[in-house]
């Protein structure tokens, strides 16, 4: 029966799959006989579309009155069949893009804005929208803040004899799949397919994060134990290198690769059109070609190491430079800190194929119900990366050597509950977009008026800043959600093409994101994250060294006025493991250096102090206005922004912050040398500029202890005035919240600070 029920399928698919070409053949007749400029949208619908509905079972039905819901019109073209309560159906012309608007302005959206926007607003689930050639599944997505549909290109597969696809589209769009009204949406098979991949992609993130864990493990081995890695070998036994900054090369590595694999997969990398240099570069070049040498992998050593010499020729392609030679293959110039020459510096020796290519294999395939798949890296959300990030907080690097063999480990750790770093379910960050940075972007645009630039740059001048950022869940979320507001004013479109949505998403990475984390490893994700959602083709990677930093956002100075009245009292009140008495005599001292400075003898002209303030400001806001969009932009801005770390107004202002901070975190007795003359260091270090290299070697030495960051200091675009903050993350802590921190107090910080400072200003 099942065989007789399979061949049944097959013959409905062979009688629709001929039906279609003989209607597809008709309508392109009678295409070539219209104008130019007519676009075609009975023709469509009654010698193309409507037809070939009517072989995948549907009875299309015209709705010639426009239905209102809530104040707004919808002209829905048809519904499945008889009935106000089926499921719609949008037919435009074929000479219309579905995210186009019709030059008529009738309707007032374009085709897919129309419908997405009727699902919201109804209790409709599932519509299906098309111009002829492009068929597109959508469903109700409010929450959402990108597109989201499946697509078929018919004129594709008629032209191209695809029957394969044409039979994945006919058991699709059949109408069996659709629901048969507004009351059993939730129980079609469309749902049921919907839920099932939800609950599928779940399944493919649990193996992507153990495939990450075995590439490392392969990956750090590998190198360790091939012989001609002597010198890696010596830097671990003399001390020169770390096991975490072994740790972290390997992580850069992984990164690079899971980089690659999803722009090959979405075809972001070739800014040529030429078939010639595409075919060039996937047959010798791409991680796509590891990957399918790893699908069919031979277990057996063979003691090569080429294939390792050609993925570094690879990487070489991207660096962009003077010598960028990945311009003769129509290559994008990524450039950046992930693909730079200086990234991997430990990593430049020589691994056996068998090692590189076990680790491909653990990226590329997981296993499900005995079957060996391959991750889908297309449609792979950057989100995922996150649960990646997650996992590894569970582990920390450990190279053993035994009997002369070195081995790379992961050892169970704490870092997880030691840092507070969880990863951010998508409902909180769906709460998060809703309460706190959709009511700024609607007051901004309301404020502006109808003017497009105008409106440009009020939702370019909003910044967003997660104080724990993690692999930047939240960030990216927020990114979407202005960019797609950013698309919508500059296409005019409610449902902005892709092209348009990621150049969007690109421009508002470059001028509105910054986030902090504790975790080296998360930062490092954090910014692969955001280059893989605003990478637009031909482009370099955006620079984000000045947006997303290592710190402890808990702890530190978040308003520069409190160095005014120096350091607090209550900086030494006495912690456990702290001596009482010596606690007491260093708080009257305290006491006393700040009558001394009422007095004169420390006096500081903070006035101007607040105008060389300015001087850093200004810089970083030039800094944010250069466009990184090539390797000699992205140098630029790099240069500009090491040099302004060299300011004299910056670095005093960054070292008397770290001095604060520094007096709440040292214990007592431990480090009295180091906190008794605090108060007139952090005063000094306002006032004598000549002693800023001392002081920056000592609170750089703080600062590695304590890890913390220090506010307003480490965004000086917020001292600005022309920097408009919607959700600024404040700086908030003692030497007690340092102390007693948990994951529960950063979740409602987190919380609390994009709900309560959303209309804060500079």
């Amino acid at each position: 029966m099942a065989e007789s029920g399979c061949r049944s399928w097959r013959d409905e698919i062979a009688i629709a799959w001929g039906d279609a070409k003989a209607y597809w053949a008709a309508f392109q007749r009678a295409l070539s006989r219209l104008p130019a400029d007519d676009l075609a949208t009975t023709i469509t619908r009654e010698q193309w579309a409507v037809p070939l509905l009517r072989s995948l079972g549907y009875e299309p039905v015209y709705t010639a009155k426009a239905e209102v819901v809530d104040g707004q019109t919808f002209a829905i073209s048809h519904r499945v069949e008889a009935g106000e309560n089926k499921p719609p159906i949008q037919i435009v012309g074929c000479r219309v893009g579905l995210e186009q608007r019709p030059p008529s302005g009738t309707p007032r959206l374009s085709a897919h804005a129309l419908v997405q926007e009727y699902l919201n607003r109804t209790e409709h689930l599932w519509a299906i929208v098309t111009n002829g050639l492009q068929w597109r599944l959508l469903r109700d997505s409010s929450l959402m803040t990108r597109l989201s549909y499946i697509e078929f290109d018919l004129e594709q597969i008629l032209n191209g004899e695809n029957f394969a696809e044409f039979g994945l589209f006919y058991r699709l769009f059949h109408r069996s799949r659709l629901p048969q009204g507004m009351e059993d949406a939730d129980e079609c098979l469309l749902e049921y397919y919907h839920q099932e991949t939800l609950q599928q992609g779940g399944r493919v993130r649990e193996r992507l994060r153990e495939g990450v864990e075995k590439a490392l493990i392969q990956l750090g081995t590998g190198f360790l134990q091939h012989p001609g890695n002597d010198a890696l070998r010596q830097k671990f036994d003399s001390g020169q290198l770390s096991h975490t900054d072994y740790y972290r090369q390997l992580l850069k590595l992984i990164y690079r690769l899971l980089f690659l694999m999803v722009a090959e997969s979405r075809n972001l990398l070739l800014m040529s059109e030429d078939a010639e240099k595409a075919r060039i570069y996937r047959e010798y070049y791409s991680i796509d070609r590891l990957r399918a040498l790893a699908e069919r992998f031979a277990w057996r050593r063979e003691g090569f190491q080429d294939l390792w010499r050609g993925l570094q020729v690879t990487f070489r392609l991207f660096e962009g430079g003077e010598d960028w030679r990945g311009h003769l293959l129509g290559l994008s110039p990524l450039n950046g800190n992930l693909f730079g020459k200086e990234t991997l510096p430990n990593l430049d020796g020589a691994i056996d194929n068998h090692d590189l290519l076990m680790a491909i294999r653990h990226l590329s395939l997981y296993e499900q119900k005995g079957q060996l798949r391959r991750v889908n890296y297309a449609a792979l959300d950057v989100e995922e990366l996150g649960s990646v990030y997650e996992s590894l907080l569970d582990f920390h690097p450990q190279v053993a050597q035994r009997e002369g063999i070195y081995e790379f480990r992961l050892v169970t750790g704490s870092d997880r509950k030691t840092t507070g770093s969880y990863y951010t379910p998508p409902e909180l960050v769906g709460q998060l977009l809703k309460s706190a940075l959709e009511p700024v972007i609607e007051a901004r645009l309301k404020a502006i008026g109808d003017s497009k630039t105008a409106q440009e740059q009020a939702l370019l001048s909003i910044t967003v800043c997660d104080p724990a950022c993690g692999s930047g869940h939240f960030l990216l979320a927020a990114a979407r959600r202005i960019g797609k507001e950013l698309a919508r004013i500059r296409t005019g479109e409610a449902q902005p093409g892709a092209i348009a949505l990621r150049q969007a998403i690109r421009d508002v990475i470059q001028r509105c994101i910054y986030g902090v984390d504790l975790n080296p490893l998360a930062v490092d994700l954090c910014k692969v994250a955001l280059w893989i959602e605003g990478f637009c083709a031909g482009m370099s990677l955006n620079f984000l060294d000045h947006r997303i930093k290592c710190g402890n956002s808990l702890v530190g100075v978040s308003d520069l006025d409190c160095l005014k009245e120096g350091i607090p009292d209550e900086a030494f009140k006495a912690v456990t493991g702290d001596n009482k008495t010596l606690s007491a005599q260093f708080k009257k001292r305290n006491k006393q250096e700040k009558k001394d400075l009422v007095s004169g003898q420390l006096s500081i002209d903070f006035e101007a102090i607040e105008q060389e303030r300015q001087q850093y400001a200004k810089s970083s806001e030039q800094l944010n206005q250069i466009k990184d969009n090539d390797p000699p932009t992205v140098r630029e801005k790099e240069e500009k922004y090491r040099h302004s770390r060299h300011l004299v107004a910056w670095l005093r202002d960054y070292s008397a912050c770290n001095l604060w901070t520094a007096a709440f975190l040292c214990r007592l007795p431990i480090g009295i040398w180091r906190c008794c003359r605090l108060q007139r260091r952090s005063k000094r270090c306002c006032k004598a500029i000549g002693q800023h290299k001392k002081l920056s070697m000592r609170r750089t030495n703080l600062q590695k202890k304590s890890d913390f960051s220090t506010g307003r200091s480490s965004f000086p675009m917020c001292l600005s005035k022309a920097a408009s903050i919607a959700c600024w993350a404040i700086h908030l802590g003692s030497a007690l919240s340092y102390r007693k921190k948990n994951s529960l107090r950063l979740a409602v910080l987190k919380l609390r600070m994009l709900q309560t400072n959303q209309n804060a200003k500079s």
